[in-house]
């Protein structure tokens, strides 16, 4: 496999999230596999921020270890990259902008490049420096500039044909720049292919399984899911932005019991606001489904980095017991089916569904193929039957599998109570007055094992709760969830490469899980746990449904995301 790594590295406000997610348009067009991240800071202008894009000729499952070839707007950029760079790596920078004497004598070839002036005299706008360093990058890893052209005039051509050739003038001089020459070599296979972020992908398999209500206070990473739901309002979906996350997720509820597929979204510290009414979604038995998108905490922590320390917290949140299956999807094509089945899964067991994400799956972006639209089948449960019902409707009906006939408000004769205290079948409440009389404490008891009943029928009936293995057969095993999964995939392949017998097995089904099943499929097992927790989360929670321990671990807390240089090297000692 061949793949290169370039970042673009600026202050906050340099245009560099645009450049790198044009640079990946470019290459998915060409049909190269793409994978790219960025990291930045809570400012709207300054800080140092980045931008990298991998293209490759094979699937690619993490932004690269090393930076091949770097574009840098400012000194930052030098004095913060310098040590992610890669043997030989080239450096296009401003002269007059920076000062390369700390990486002079080293392996890389520095290309000193007059990025400002160039943009200047090809358009008279410094923000299209970008462009010309775009154009320098396609010559060296040897895209054609017709590429890009196709996408600038697409891009731009709202803004008049002055605009679309002064950026395909700007381009063109960088391609074009003397002592800019063709250093890689890695041909697509002619696919175009689509971009997507990992946000983006889940709000599409939400809006494919038939997704109407979106609700959402703005808070990273995962307002752009609000955003998308916003740009799309008219194609049928309709995006509230609440006051609060309290708002979000009570609105949600109240959709969701009015018959519409409905769905709220927040990072750690607003599902902390949250956790009353998941309860109260739980005890009326609500469809609802929420994405948790984590980032660094505890409270704001490091509100632009990720991290996978909310598993337990969502596994657990509100008081009391009540049904709820958890999710984490392991890549962006998988947010797209993870979230069409969430709500599958919410209608058919009338329980809320959280689809646990992090900043980096949120944000990252990578290629896929498409997606089977077709595939995704809507299943809206048990619905009541007006000519089957005598008498008063028992929306709470006690039920073997647990899982009551619900009806949609306004159905004739079929009204019904959502109270938030325990109650009958009907809805009537029987707390305050009627709590610890013997009958009403007998209908605590059958209308709480009903609802925890619905926990066996997910079991039996559903075969996701059970995690994913590759490699099957060897002898040591990362074990992953979520995120961390796709660069473990790559860490698989080389460390295989290097004769080391290893393989995966990852969960993105996390609650329930088949307990008896999981135990048979991890038993015997050198297993290492990796997630970017401290506490090692998912290892407890393995521990707590199997009794199996995992002792090795390699656990990440910085922020930052695994890669797969860091994977092997920490690896390797433990599989001796």
């Amino acid at each position: 496999m061949a793949s290169v790594s370039i970042r673009i590295a600026a202050a906050n406000g340099d245009g560099v999230d645009s450049s790198g997610a044009l640079l990946g348009k470019v290459a998915a067009l060409h049909g190269l596999e793409v994978f790219g991240n960025r990291g930045y800071q809570s400012v709207i202008r300054g800080g140092h921020v980045w931008n990298q894009v991998r293209m490759g000729d094979e699937k690619l499952y993490s932004y690269g270890d090393k930076i091949d070839i770097l574009v840098t707007l400012n000194q930052d950029g030098i004095k913060n990259q310098k040590g992610h760079l890669g043997d030989n790596a080239i450096v296009i920078y401003d002269p007059s902008k920076c000062n390369v004497d700390e990486i002079k004598g080293s392996s890389f070839k520095l290309l000193p490049m007059p990025l400002l002036d160039m943009a200047v005299a090809a358009g008279g706008d410094p923000i299209m420096r970008n462009m010309v360093a775009i154009g320098a990058i396609l010559k060296i890893v040897g895209i054609p500039l017709s590429v890009l052209e196709g996408i600038i005039t697409k891009m731009f051509s709202k803004k008049g044909d002055e605009v679309v050739k002064s950026n395909i003038k700007a381009a063109t001089d960088g391609y074009n720049y003397k002592g800019v020459e063709k250093a890689y070599d890695i041909k697509g296979d002619g696919k175009p292919r689509y971009l997507l972020e990992g946000n983006i992908a889940l709000a599409l398999g939400a809006y494919a399984a038939g997704c109407k209500y979106y609700a959402a206070y703005p808070m990273t990473p995962a307002s752009s899911i609000m955003q998308w739901y916003a740009a799309h309002a008219n194609k049928g979906a309709f995006m509230k932005q609440t006051e609060d996350e309290i708002s979000a997720i009570n609105s949600t509820i109240g959709a969701a019991t009015a018959g519409v597929r409905a769905m709220c979204g927040t990072s750690g510290g607003g599902f902390s606001l949250m956790v009353e009414a998941l309860g109260f979604s739980g005890m009326i038995e609500a469809p609802i489904v929420v994405v948790e998108s984590q980032r660094t905490g505890p409270s704001t922590g490091l509100p632009t980095k990720t991290e996978q320390a909310d598993l337990l917290f969502v596994m657990h949140a509100s008081q009391g017991e009540f049904p709820r299956i958890v999710m984490a999807p392991r890549s962006v094509e998988e947010a797209f089916y993870l979230a069409a089945n969430a709500f599958n899964l919410a209608d058919r067991y009338q329980c809320p569904v959280i689809i646990m994400m992090d900043l980096f799956l949120s944000e990252h972006f990578e290629t896929v193929s498409g997606f089977d639209v077709d595939s995704i089948k809507i299943d809206r449960g048990k619905i009541a039957d007006p000519a089957k019902t005598q008498g008063r409707f028992k929306r709470y009906e006690l039920t073997e599998d647990g899982i009551s006939p619900r009806s949609m408000p306004g159905t004739k004769g079929m009204s019904f109570i959502a109270p938030s205290d325990e109650h009958n079948e009907h809805g009537d409440i029987v707390s305050d007055v009627l709590a610890g009389i013997d009958e009403h404490i007998e209908m605590r008891i059958k209308m709480h094992e009903k609802r925890m009943r619905k926990i066996t029928t997910m079991l039996k009936n559903e075969d996701v709760f059970v995690p994913n293995i590759q490699n099957d057969g060897a002898k040591h095993f990362m074990v992953t969830f979520g995120s961390t999964t796709e660069v473990a995939n790559e860490a698989m392949i080389a460390l295989n490469k290097k004769g080391l017998d290893v393989g995966l097995i990852s969960f993105n089904y996390l609650m329930p899980l088949d307990a008896k099943k999981t135990k048979e499929m991890l038993s015997g097992k050198h297993l290492i746990d990796i997630e970017c927790n401290f506490t090692a989360q998912l290892a407890k929670v393995i521990m707590m449904e199997t009794g199996i321990e995992m002792p090795d671990k390699i656990l990440k807390y910085d922020g930052e995301t695994l890669n797969c240089s860091e994977i092997v090297e920490r690896i390797t000692p433990m599989l001796k």
